[in-house]
């Protein structure tokens, strides 16, 4: 255990204690970057038992999501909140985005919760040597680090995904499929890239509308307008996630594109009106539910029988979701 204490600290940075005890309750003070490194530096692990209970033990588990707006990373706290329990409280911190909010949050959680379960934004190779600084058991969900079995994790099989929304618009007779994917860093834009250009190959079709965004609305907007800028338009494309297929279906109807008459959608996650587009739409579906609960399962685990625990990988399988919005191609 590091016997280094906050008094070492402060005199590192040449601030008072008071202000370092500030710090690590929340309250923003002087030299915030300054304290943050320094404790990474010296390794300085705060008390949990000093300032929460003589367990050790906060009761809370804190979930870290990039985009609450998000409906699925919602229905992943939701179920986290289902597998709780009653003697333990969920905080929830929205990163926006931001890998530096990400980085702040984790640091002041430090103490102030029993673990993490959180879709990480750092996935390169810095990230299991950042993450594994904590000391805090911590579950990631949707998304890992390289290297990320030091973790435990609940992922979705994402490039079978991409691969079934890919060969059911093949088996329509679609040739011009385009992808609107996620940002190749993180760990479903990737594997749904590699399922959808892995069923193109499969049928001897080449990837040539393939455009990679940034998972949001308005990235899904910009990707569809792109497609149709392009001398020959696809006839059928697969969305990478639920806001981006929200983006791309208000640029066709900008646009006067009709669906599927004159293109084919078909999205990765559901929608809880999905039913209620016309056409409905459809999607590759997953218990985002399910990861969430199976997340908080693992997490309580390793709390019960603590950080020697082997990490743990779990799988949720996704699903075909037939509606309205894909046909056979209009030139046939």
């Amino acid at each position: 255990m590091s016997t280094v204490t906050i008094t070492d600290v402060a005199k590192h940075v040449g601030v008072s204690v008071a202000t370092i005890s500030r710090h690590l309750s929340g309250f923003t003070v002087r030299n915030e970057e300054k304290i943050r490194q320094a404790i990474i530096d010296l390794n300085y692990r705060p008390s949990a038992a000093a300032r929460n209970l003589k367990s050790g033990r906060t009761g809370i588990i804190a979930i870290v999501v990039p985009d609450i707006t998000n409906p699925f990373f919602a229905s992943i706290v939701e179920g986290a909140e289902s597998a709780v329990g009653d003697d333990r409280m969920i905080l929830l911190v929205n990163t926006g985005d931001s890998r530096e909010r990400e980085e702040k949050a984790l640091t002041q959680l430090f103490g102030r919760v029993d673990g993490v379960i959180m879709a990480p934004l750092t996935e390169d190779e810095e990230g299991p040597s950042f993450f594994s600084q904590f000391g805090l058991p911590i579950v990631f969900v949707d998304r890992v680090t390289r290297n990320g079995e030091r973790f435990s994790s609940v992922l979705t099989d994402n490039s079978r995904g991409a691969s079934i929304a890919t060969d059911y618009l093949i088996g329509l007779g679609h040739k011009k499929i385009a992808m609107i994917s996620g940002p190749l860093t993180t760990t479903p834009g990737k594997r749904r890239a590699d399922g959808f250009r892995a069923s193109l190959k499969k049928a001897s079709l080449t990837p040539q509308y393939f455009i990679e965004s940034d998972f949001s609305e308005a990235g899904g907007y910009a990707s569809m307008c792109a497609l149709f800028e392009r001398d020959e338009a696809p006839t059928a494309v697969f969305i990478a996630n639920n806001l981006m297929t929200i983006g791309a279906l208000h640029a066709l109807r900008d646009r006067g594109v009709h669906v599927p008459h004159q293109i084919s959608i078909i999205g990765f996650d559901d929608l809880d009106f999905a039913e209620l587009i016309s056409p409905p739409l459809t999607v590759i579906a997953r218990d985002a539910r399910l990861q969430g609960s199976l997340a908080m399962q693992m997490m309580i685990k390793h709390l019960a029988t603590g950080v020697s625990t082997p990490p743990e990988h779990s799988m949720v399988d996704v699903q075909l979701v037939e509606r309205g919005s894909c046909a056979p191609p209009r030139e046939m």
